[in-house]
């Protein structure tokens, strides 16, 4: 999938009506720290028109993103934030939407960063790869959040599958699968899903279960050389 987006150029002759506009991610006291950040940005969309994309700056405790130059209204922000290795040696992907406001008066639109997972409108991801980030593997935490992402950067990937089991005890609850019908990832080498498993994630909500477990496979047909990432949740 292929998300047309446009960048805006900040430029201080050109935006006067919309100067220092920013939108603000407070991250002092919360999950993650400014120094545990490695990138985050931003899509800002106004109903049906062209989304615009910014990268947030680091600032002191928080992150900070100048959006000078948009029309004033309505907006849904889509924030993304990724960390570096934390101490446990996993990465992850924050990420959350806000319905925000822009006026040529704004000044600084603050928002928390993620705290109370859920309940505060963030979730959050587990972020796999191999030894050379050639593959990338994004799970979610919430066991009931039904996204997937995979990413690739060699060409020589052409299986991708992904595989849901509930269980409880022996006896299997829910069970889905997902495979890649030769048209992925494309010409961006990037797959992502949230609503294949929907089913799924709603079956295991309404039923009792003791184990849960996804499985992403990417690997070479010919070769049959095959990388599996997966992630088990126990109730």
């Amino acid at each position: 999938m292929l998300l047309a987006i446009s960048i805006i150029s900040c430029k201080k002759d050109s935006v006067a009506d919309h100067a220092d506009v920013k939108l603000v991610v407070d991250l002092q006291n919360h999950l993650i720290a400014v120094s545990d950040v490695d990138s985050a940005s931003v899509v800002l969309r106004k109903g049906n028109s062209t989304p615009f994309f910014f990268r947030f700056q680091k600032g002191a405790n928080k992150l900070e993103a100048l959006i000078d130059g948009l029309p004033n209204g309505q907006y849904t922000a889509d924030i993304d934030i990724y960390t570096k290795k934390m101490q446990s040696g996993k990465s992850y992907e924050f990420v959350a939407t806000r319905a925000i406001t822009i006026t040529s008066n704004a000044g600084e639109i603050v928002t928390n960063g993620p705290d109370d997972l859920g309940p505060d409108g963030w979730s959050a991801r587990r972020v796999h790869a191999t030894t050379d980030n050639d593959i990338v593997v994004i799970i979610p935490l919430d066991v009931h959040d039904p996204y997937f992402e995979v990413r690739t950067k060699g060409l020589n990937w052409d299986f991708f599958g992904v595989e849901r089991l509930a269980l409880d005890g022996q006896g299997v609850v829910a069970h889905e699968n997902w495979v890649c019908n030769n048209d992925c990832p494309g010409n961006d080498r990037l797959i992502f899903n949230k609503t294949h498993f929907l089913p799924f994630t709603e079956e295991i909500r309404q039923k009792a279960w003791t184990k849960n477990e996804i499985t992403i496979t990417v690997g070479n047909l010919q070769q049959q050389v095959y990388h599996e990432f997966s992630n088990v949740w126990t109730d």
